[in-house]
């Protein structure tokens, strides 16, 4: 996948996707196109455009669980010291959460992050939700051409019942819409692999909103060859993995969902 957020990627041939699936070595080599279509498409980017305010919220409910949130905790960016510090904590607390359903990423994982963002200014930032002194929740952002990307984010479960998840969020939001005033906050394209109602809540809570694109795929030669095998016995794969925690199986379903959706971009089908 291109290292780029959606609105810079750039145009990519055929050719030059071959050469760099060659040289990876990789399976397969994905990248978006056409990002900001007027289509809705299969594929598409979880994004927030600005101004942020609680009082956009629709739900009274949700309203006042974002202001319990911003009244429990405070957030605020944080140094990479404190990364190193505090968030491996953190991380692991929400290892135990995900119970095996998704990888959180280590403390040694951690601190080669924080390294590499040393060595280029301005292109990681972390924000911190904290109680007191204490982290208790955190985001790991990219920043590109007046964007934002929440590439991780992490919370302590212990202190979600006085919602910290909603004011780690609110201060993300604020931080980056009203005071930074970028383009728009990306949580990702369309999820494909985590079983995580995580998007919805976004959209439905946030106003986070589906920013349509096209997908396009290169495969290898055998692994292509695999996809095509499989692609016909999707549907008893996704009613397995409707039963079965496996990360294996949600490897192989995701690779077919995301297969399918670039198929149905092709034809031109409309996104539900």
């Amino acid at each position: 996948v291109p290292a780029y957020l959606p609105h810079r990627t750039p145009l990519i041939s055929l050719n030059t996707a071959k050469k760099v699936l060659k040289k990876s070595g990789r399976p397969f080599v994905r990248w978006n196109t056409d990002f900001g279509v007027k289509e809705q498409t299969q594929w598409w980017y979880i994004l927030k455009k600005g101004p942020w305010s609680v009082d956009d919220v629709k739900s009274k409910k949700k309203r006042w669980m974002i202001r319990q949130g911003k009244k429990n905790f405070h957030v605020r960016p944080m140094t990479f010291d404190e990364v190193v510090e505090k968030c491996p904590h953190v991380a692991k607390l929400a290892s135990e959460r995900y119970q095996g359903k998704s990888e959180v990423e280590d403390e040694h994982i951690l601190l080669k992050k924080v390294q590499s963002a040393k060595q280029i200014p301005g292109i990681v930032e972390y924000i911190g939700c904290f109680s007191d002194d204490v982290l208790v929740s955190y985001s790991e952002n990219y920043i590109q051409d007046n964007a934002v990307w929440l590439s991780v984010i992490r919370h302590d479960p212990d202190f979600l019942n006085k919602y910290s998840s909603y004011g780690l969020m609110d201060g993300i939001l604020d931080y980056y819409l009203n005071v930074k005033k970028v383009q728009y906050v990306l949580d990702g394209s369309r999820s494909i692999h985590h079983r995580t109602g995580f998007q919805d809540h976004l959209e439905n809570v946030f106003s986070f909103q589906r920013e349509y694109s096209r997908i396009s795929i290169v495969y290898s030669k055998y692994f292509g060859g695999l996809v095509r095998l499989i692609y016909p016995f999707r549907g008893g794969l996704y009613n397995l993995q409707s039963k079965w925690v496996n990360s294996f199986l949600d490897n192989v379903c995701a690779v077919i969902r995301q297969e399918n959706i670039r198929r149905l971009c092709e034809e031109g089908t409309v996104g539900h």
